[in-house]
């Protein structure tokens, strides 16, 4: 049987784990916090984007019939993991949707170590890997690479489709996306209190108006390229705050356990100690 010093050790050891565990469930809850606001600010910008590429598209037919045609030709599918472990089915979840989407001829571009181990696990390597961030801050930094390589594969004749899939928070829940970027998705009917496109006036433009759509989609990749990773960001941080309290409870049983074993042992202890205190006491006496 353990001795009292023994469990104390153990009781230690535990209660360390338990600060760790209070630690990393308190990073978790400030990274999706950092990404709730981060992604509806940039949901605006993207929707801002939609809006001054479907105002060129509805007077410029040429550009409407350029987006139709870049609908043939091959894929990219940009996935959207973490490099970080601890985040329960977060990246198995994410990569059996990959082997579910991806088609035969796309080239599939992983963000994030622990997603390319995943899918590698499944028999998929991607072409091409990029590695994931930790927080919100360094999303912009990390993805100047990846949106330089990305930006290189498009550049390609043979591509003319782009599509994301990552995981979202949609109802306090984790949700996988698809998101189709290229060819855009424009809407020239107008919603809610916005008059249809096609009845405004023209835009007015300083440059040609097809040079000024290629940019219109740089950013749109750009843009969706950040809050794809800014997302699953968010949902890595929620499996990881939900693998955290699994782990919390846990830790509270076994200290429940524990400790009551430890009453226990130290009552043994005192008992043996005040039985060979009396042993003693009676030998002396038959001196």
């Amino acid at each position: 049987m353990l001795t009292s010093s023994e469990i104390d050790r153990q009781i230690s050891a535990f209660r360390m784990i338990e600060d760790i565990v209070g630690a990393m469930k308190a990073y978790a809850g400030i990274a999706i916090r950092k990404t709730d606001e981060l992604v509806s600010n940039v949901r605006e910008y993207e929707e801002s984007i939609f809006q001054a590429m479907a105002g060129i598209v509805a007077h410029h037919q040429k550009i409407a019939r350029k987006i139709e045609y870049s609908g043939q030709g091959r894929r990219i599918l940009v996935a959207c993991g973490s490099s970080q472990g601890l985040c329960g089915l977060f990246n198995e979840k994410m990569a059996d949707a990959v082997l579910r989407e991806i088609k035969k001829g796309d080239a599939l571009f992983v963000i994030g170590r622990k997603l390319r181990l995943s899918l590698e696990s499944r028999r998929i390597v991607p072409e091409y890997y990029a590695d994931s961030v930790a927080s919100a801050s360094g999303i912009q930094g990390a993805l100047e690479e990846a949106l330089s390589r990305l930006m290189d594969i498009y550049s390609r004749r043979e591509f003319y489709r782009l599509a994301f899939i990552f995981t979202g928070i949609s109802g306090g829940r984790p949700q996988i996306l698809i998101e189709r970027v290229l060819p855009p998705v424009i809407e020239l009917t107008g919603q809610g209190d916005n008059p249809p496109v096609k009845n405004q006036n023209p835009p007015l433009l300083y440059m040609d108006a097809g040079r000024v759509f290629e940019k219109l989609i740089d950013h749109l990749i750009f843009i969706t390229l950040y809050r794809s990773c800014a997302e699953s960001l968010r949902s890595e941080n929620w499996y990881r705050l939900q693998s955290m309290e699994r782990a919390g409870e846990n830790l509270r049983r076994r200290l429940s356990g524990i400790e009551a074993l430890q009453k226990y042992v130290r009552q043994e202890e005192i008992t043996e100690e005040v039985l060979e205190i009396l042993q003693s006491g009676e030998t002396d006496k038959k001196t």
